[in-house]
């Protein structure tokens, strides 16, 4: 399975101490270089750091197709349009993103794409969380703000899969 990544589920996994969920669910990350270098090189002292540069399953790939990162960067930031340019270049299965505006990029381009609430209910389906609930309110505690809109339609997908 081809799993792309931005870097805000990267950092928010990390923050709670659950990155490892991405290798457990998916085995391996694949990451542009913008992502990498935004979490690694430019993160100096924040979460996501120590996480991501040890993690031998994150995998750094580049984009090929400059120009369409280019023409993505007028609305999104330059992590968010090569992770989409790459989803694309490589046929990823999913592509592992949080903002609303990549979203919606995403969405038109045929992506497929989870946020890191999705990730969340997707390892608590798998039994790797044992409380949704106190996982969310951890994620939220560490400064990551979803709707109540959002934690709801997870959990009503967990009850309706079970």
């Amino acid at each position: 399975m081809k799993i792309v990544s931005n870097s805000t589920p990267l950092i928010a996994l990390s923050r709670i101490n659950e990155l490892d969920l991405l290798h457990i669910i998916f085995s391996r990350i694949i990451v542009p270089s913008a992502v990498y270098n935004e979490v690694v090189l430019d993160g100096a002292g924040r979460p996501g750091v120590k996480e991501v540069s040890n993690a031998s399953w994150i995998i750094k790939m580049e984009v090929q197709n400059n120009l369409a990162v280019s023409m993505l960067q007028i609305d999104l930031d330059r992590g968010e349009a090569e992770a989409i340019v790459l989803a694309k270049e490589i046929g990823a299965d999913y592509l592992l993103l949080d903002e609303k505006k990549a979203w919606r990029v995403a969405r038109n381009s045929e992506i497929k794409h989870m946020g890191t609430v999705g990730i969340l209910g997707l390892a608590a389906k798998k039994g790797l969380i044992a409380n949704l609930d106190d996982t969310f309110e951890k994620l939220e505690k560490n400064g990551f703000r979803f709707t109540e809109e959002v934690r709801k339609k997870v959990k009503e997908e967990l009850n309706t899969h079970s």
